[in-house]
C-alpha cells in the first residue's frame, strides 16, 4: 500500500515527505506526534509484506539494530514487522551521504581519506561486536550528518532481504562485494574489511577497482586479480597507504585484518607515521535529505536502502546500488546470482572465461570469452606467490577429490527451507530430502495455524540424511498465559515465547503482599513472540485512616468502620465513664493508618445504669434488665414492712437499687417486690370481679354470705387501704 504525505503509520509517525526511494524501499521524513521529533522512516516495499521468511528475519535483525547505540551508527528508534508495512524507524540525518560529497568534490587527499574511514570503521567495529556482519558496505550506506559526523546505516538489511532457500546466492553491492561473497565461502567480519579498504580505494582515486561489461563480469573479476594500489590511479598516495589497501584487501581472508578494530588499529598507526593532519568531513551541499524539504524524490540513490531487482529491473545509473546478482546469462543488473561452480583464474589470461559453477572456488568451466586487462598490483602475486598459488591448487585439487568423495556419496544432504508450506508438503519436502521428520508445535506471528514455521535444525544447515528433522508447526501467536495460582510466572511466560518485566507494585485489598497482582496484556490477549509481559505485584491492601468511633454506639461504630472497608470485632469492657454499650476505643485507634480489609476492634463499655423500676411488676422488670443484657439472680420479698404495693409482685427495689451503674457482663441483679399489700378497694365491685382482683394483688376474697357471681360488695375488711401480708383473706359483705 504506497503512503502519500499526512499518511500517519502506526497511529504515531506522521509522513511529511519522501527523502529517497529504491528497488526495495522508500525513506520518508517523519514526524514522531509522540515525542514531537522529526525521524525517518524506512518502509519496505509491498511485495516482501507477504513473504514470511522475508518478515521473519527482517524481525530478528530490527531487533539486533536497535541493540548497537554508537555515535557512528544511525539510530535505530523503532520498527514493525506487522501489519501492511513493514518499517524502520531511524535517526533523520540532515546532511548526505558519502556517494554525493565525493560527486560533489570527487577524490580525497590521503588525509581526508583516512579521516572518513577512521569514523566509518568505529561504527563497523560496533556492527562487529554484536556478531553481525555488514554485507553491504558502500559510499552510499555512509551518511554525513548537518554536524559533520560519519555514520553507518543499513548493517543487516541485505541479509534479511534474502531467502533462507537461496543458500548459493551472491547478496551485496556488486562493485564492493567481498571474493567469498562471490564465490560462495563464509562471510565473516573479513569480508567487511575487504569492502572497506575498496571503499578507501575510491575515496583516494574517485573509483572502484572492477570494471566489467556486466554485473557477472565486475563481481567475478576480484577473483581473478588483485585490488590494484590506489597510487598506481593517482598520484600523491602514500605507500604506508596503499599497504592499508593491499593488506585489507588480500584475496584470501586470512591475510586480511580479521576485522574492524584491527583495520582501526592499522589505520591509526598509518596516520600517526604519516603525521596527517586533522580533517573535519564536509557536508554535502545538495544532499538528498535537504532536497527532500523541497519536495525531490530521488531514486536508487539514497544512503538509507537497500535494493534487490527482479526480472526486467535493469538500471542505468553509474552509482551501484546494494545487488543480489543474476544467473549466467541473464540480462538482470540485479537480481539472484545461483553459483554452482567458480572459474579456475590463475588459469585465465588477458581473456577471461566463466561459466556457471559449484560453491568450491576454483574449477575450469566452459568458457564465455570476456576481454580484459589487468591493472598494477602491489607485488602480491610475484614468482614465490605463483608457486605458493602452485601448491594451495595442488592441495585444493586433493581435497576437492575428497571432498567429492566423501559428500558426493551422498551422506550429507542440506536441509530444505519449508516456512510457509502446509504440513503434509512440508514433511514430503523434508522427506524427499533424505530426512526423518518428527512433529513440534512453535509460536509464530506470521505464519498460519497449521502450517510449517520452519525446522531444528535450521534450513540450510548440513545433516546426515536419515537423521530426524523436526517440523515446527505454527500454532499461531501467543496468548498472555493467567497468572492465577501459577507459582513461577516467569518460567511459564518463557514457555510461550515471552519475557517478564516488573513494573510497578500496587494496592490490593483480595492479594496478599509479593503475588502477582495484574499483568499487562492482560490474560488471554493475543501478543507477538518475544513481547514483554509488565508483571505487577501486590503491596497488599491499601492503607486508609482509622475514622473516629469513640462514643459511637455498637451499631454505628460498625457501619462507619465497615463503610471504611475494615472488618470489625467487638470486644466488651467494663468502663464506668462510658454507658449504654457505646464505643470506649478502637484498636489501631482513630487517626492511625491501617490496610483496608484489616481487622479493627472496638471496645464497647458493658456499663449499665440500672433503671427505675419501682412498682412495676417483677416479670416485667426480669424482661427490662435482660433487654440491657443485666443478669438477674433472683427474685425475692422484701424483709421490710414498710415495702407495700398494690400486689405481691410488685417490686420494691433491685440489688444493687436503681440508678446503681454495673457491669453488665460481670454484675448479676436481685428484683426484690413488696412485703407487703395495700388492699384495693372492692366496695362497688361484683363479687366475680372482686375476686379477680384480690387474686390479682395476691390476696383471696371471702364472701360473709352466700350469692351469686353478680352480687354487688358492699362492705369489706381489712378495708381498703389497709397494708396487709400477701395471701391475706378480705371478707366482703354482698347486698
Amino acid at each position: 500500500m504506497q503512503l502519500n504525505v499526512g499518511d500517519i503509520l502506526e497511529d504515531r509517525y506522521k509522513i511529511e515527505a519522501p527523502i529517497a526511494k529504491g528497488g526495495m524501499s522508500t525513506v520518508y521524513r517523519c514526524l514522531d506526534t509522540r515525542l514531537g521529533r522529526r525521524v525517518a522512516a524506512k518502509v519496505m516495499n509491498e511485495r516482501y509484506v507477504n513473504d514470511p521468511v522475508f518478515r521473519q528475519r527482517f524481525h530478528r535483525e530490527a531487533q539486533a539494530m536497535a541493540r548497537i547505540n554508537h555515535p557512528n551508527l544511525v539510530g535505530v528508534y523503532d520498527f514493525s514487522s506487522q501489519g501492511q508495512h513493514l518499517y524502520l524507524i531511524m535517526e533523520l540525518i540532515t546532511g548526505g551521504t558519502l556517494r554525493e560529497l565525493l560527486a560533489e568534490r570527487g577524490p580525497m587527499p590521503p588525509h581526508a581519506a583516512v579521516a572518513v574511514m577512521r569514523e566509518v570503521l568505529k561504527g563497523l567495529d560496533a556492527v562487529h561486536q554484536t556478531g553481525l556482519v555488514h554485507r553491504d558496505l558502500k559510499p552510499d550506506n555512509i551518511l554525513i550528518s548537518s554536524h559533520h559526523q560519519v555514520k553507518l546505516s543499513d548493517f543487516g538489511l541485505v541479509r534479511a532481504a534474502a531467502h533462507d532457500g537461496d543458500q548459493n546466492s551472491i547478496v551485496g553491492t556488486v562493485s564492493y562485494l567481498s571474493p567469498e561473497q562471490v564465490s560462495g565461502a563464509s562471510i565473516t567480519p573479513a569480508s567487511d574489511v575487504y569492502s572497506a579498504g575498496l571503499v578507501l580505494f575510491e575515496l583516494l582515486t574517485g573509483e572502484t577497482p572492477f570494471t566489467g561489461e556486466s554485473d557477472m563480469e565486475k563481481a567475478f573479476a576480484r577473483l581473478d586479480v588483485d585490488v590494484p594500489v590506489p597510487s598506481s590511479q593517482i598520484s600523491g598516495v602514500p605507500k604506508l597507504i596503499d599497504e592499508l589497501v593491499v593488506s585489507s584487501c588480500s584475496f584470501s581472508p586470512s591475510e586480511r585484518f580479521n576485522n574492524a578494530s584491527e583495520f582501526l588499529l592499522a589505520l591509526e598507526d598509518v596516520a600517526e607515521e604519516l603525521q596527517l593532519p586533522d580533517f573535519t568531513v564536509p557536508v554535502p551541499r545538495d544532499g538528498a535529505a535537504s532536497r527532500a524539504a523541497e519536495g525531490i524524490i530521488e531514486d536508487d540513490n539514497s544512503a538509507m536502502f537497500t535494493t534487490a531487482l527482479t526480472a526486467g529491473e535493469m538500471s542505468e545509473n553509474p552509482v551501484d546500488s546494494t545487488t543480489v546478482l543474476p544467473v549466467i546469462g541473464s540480462n538482470e543488473e540485479t537480481s539472484i546470482l545461483a553459483t554452482e561452480s567458480a572459474p579456475d583464474f590463475d588459469a585465465l589470461n588477458e581473456t577471461t572465461t566463466f561459466a556457471p559453477v559449484n560453491s568450491a572456488p576454483r574449477y575450469i568451466p566452459e568458457p564465455v570469452t570476456i576481454p580484459y586487462t589487468p591493472p598494477v598490483t602491489a607485488h602480491n602475486r610475484g614468482k614465490g606467490r605463483l608457486i605458493a598459488w602452485t601448491i594451495l591448487a595442488l592441495i585444493l585439487t586433493i581435497a576437492v577429490a575428497i571432498g567429492g568423495w566423501w559428500f558426493g556419496s551422498g551422506r550429507y544432504g542440506e536441509i530444505p527451507q519449508v516456512i510457509g508450506m502446509e504440513r503434509v508438503a512440508a514433511e514430503r519436502v523434508l522427506s524427499e530430502a533424505g530426512f526423518s521428520t518428527t512433529s513440534q508445535e512453535a509460536y509464530a506471528n506470521d505464519i498460519p495455524v497449521g502450517f510449517a514455521a520452519g525446522t531444528d535444525p535450521q534450513a540450510g544447515g548440513r545433516q546426515v540424511k536419515g537423521d530426524v528433522v523436526t517440523l515446527l508447526v505454527s500454532k499461531g501467536r501467543p496468548r498472555v498465559p493467567d497468572f492465577r495460582g501459577i507459582a513461577n510466572y516467569p518460567q511459564i511466560l518463557a514457555n510461550y515465547t515471552l519475557a517478564a518485566q516488573e513494573g510497578e507494585p500496587e494496592f490490593s485489598s483480595d492479594i496478599p503482599a509479593g503475588e502477582i497482582s495484574r499483568v499487562e496484556p492482560e490474560p488471554g490477549t493475543e501478543v507477538l513472540t518475544q513481547s514483554v509481559v509488565t508483571v505487577h505485584r501486590s503491596k497488599g491492601p491499601e492503607p486508609v485512616t482509622v475514622p473516629e468511633v469513640k462514643g459511637q454506639t455498637s451499631p454505628q461504630a460498625r457501619t462507619i468502620l465497615e463503610e471504611a472497608g475494615f472488618n470489625v470485632i467487638i470486644e466488651k469492657i467494663y468502663d464506668e465513664t462510658m454507658t449504654d454499650g457505646k464505643v470506649i476505643k478502637s484498636d489501631p485507634p482513630a487517626g492511625e493508618q491501617a490496610a483496608k480489609g484489616q481487622d479493627i476492634t472496638i471496645s464497647v463499655s458493658t456499663a449499665v445504669v440500672l433503671p427505675e423500676v419501682v412498682g412495676l411488676d417483677a416479670a416485667e422488670v426480669r424482661s427490662q434488665l435482660e433487654d440491657l443484657g443485666v443478669k438477674v439472680k433472683a427474685t425475692k420479698r422484701a424483709s421490710s414492712a414498710t415495702a407495700a404495693g398494690f400486689s405481691d409482685q410488685a417490686v420494691a427495689t433491685l440489688d444493687p437499687p436503681p440508678g446503681t451503674l454495673i457491669d453488665a457482663d460481670a454484675a448479676e441483679v436481685t428484683i426484690i417486690v413488696v412485703s407487703r399489700i395495700s388492699v384495693p378497694d372492692f366496695v362497688g365491685l361484683s363479687v366475680a370481679d372482686a375476686a379477680r382482683a384480690a387474686r390479682d394483688a395476691g390476696l383471696s376474697l371471702v364472701v360473709a354470705s352466700s350469692a351469686d357471681d353478680g352480687a354487688i360488695v358492699t362492705k369489706q375488711s381489712p378495708k381498703a387501704g389497709k397494708s396487709v401480708k400477701p395471701g391475706q383473706r378480705i371478707t366482703a359483705t354482698v347486698s
